[in-house]
């Protein structure tokens, strides 16, 4: 199992998804002061009170990390691991559309003049998602590669 390439990096996707979660993926400014902590299941306002209009984000991010967990462990399935690769690519992409939406909503909603500035955290989706399209690629060309040899043999 951990001979393939897409093993690792199906494991590396699942700890930056993990790592996206429990950290802290943007705030809010006003004039280069942060005024609210964005994370993925709440953010905190100037007073201290924590919200959660923002668990969209989490409720996408969670199943995915989840998703790819699974998906290490199916290896004997390339068929279904290559689905599932896509589909956590689909739904990083979703995360995003989601994090863009929630950030408008709540700045437009809670501060007029405040600034949405993502942090670096923001990123790891984006690199989760490079390395699950890589493991889906390397999975279909296992896939393949068995393929013909089995072909060889008949």
């Amino acid at each position: 199992m951990w001979q393939r390439k897409q093993t690792i990096f199906l494991v590396v996707a699942v700890i930056l998804t993990v790592v996206t979660l429990s950290m802290q993926i943007g705030s809010f400014q006003t004039a280069g002061v942060s005024v609210a902590k964005v994370f993925n299941l709440w953010f905190t306002d100037p007073l201290g009170k924590h919200h959660f209009d923002v668990w969209p984000l989490f409720a996408i991010l969670l199943p995915t990390a989840a998703l790819g967990s699974y998906t290490i462990f199916i290896y004997h399935n390339r068929k279904a691991q290559a689905l599932f690769c896509a589909l956590n690519a689909l739904l990083i992409v979703g995360w995003y559309v989601c994090f863009f939406v929630v950030s408008q909503m709540v700045s437009d909603k809670s501060w007029g003049a405040a600034d949405f500035k993502p942090m670096w955290p923001a990123v790891l989706p984006a690199v989760a998602l490079i390395l699950y399209l890589m493991a889906r690629r390397a999975i279909l060309a296992d896939e393949k590669l068995v393929r013909s040899l089995d072909r060889i043999r008949d």
